[in-house]
């Protein structure tokens, strides 16, 4: 990210402000960002994406629903679902308001 910042001035701010306030004109409000609204290096993408690809697994293996005995019946109700499921099938009809998590 840093050869960014040094051959293209000012790209890595424009796109920060970019994903900042592109909802704004469906009236919802600007979004916020963690980790000090800094850019993270490709390593740290990649470990994330490595994660997210590891929980999804146990989703839709079973497995995590076969690790949460000891969660509240709300937690467990909702992995059940979304290890029987793919996400098409959590998409909210039309006109149905979307599911809150």
């Amino acid at each position: 990210i840093d050869d960014v910042a040094e051959l293209l001035p000012g790209t890595l701010d424009a796109i920060r402000e970019w994903f900042r306030t592109y909802k704004i004109p469906d009236g919802k409000p600007p979004n916020v960002f963690g980790l000090n609204e800094e850019f993270q290096s490709k390593s740290y993408a990649l470990e994330i994406i490595k994660e997210c690809n590891h929980a999804w697994k146990e989703l839709i293996t079973g497995e995590k629903e076969r690790k949460i005995t000891n969660m509240e019946e709300g937690v467990k109700k909702l992995v059940r679902k979304l290890s029987k499921s793919n996400l098409l099938s959590l998409a909210p009809s039309e006109g149905e308001e979307p599911p809150t998590f």
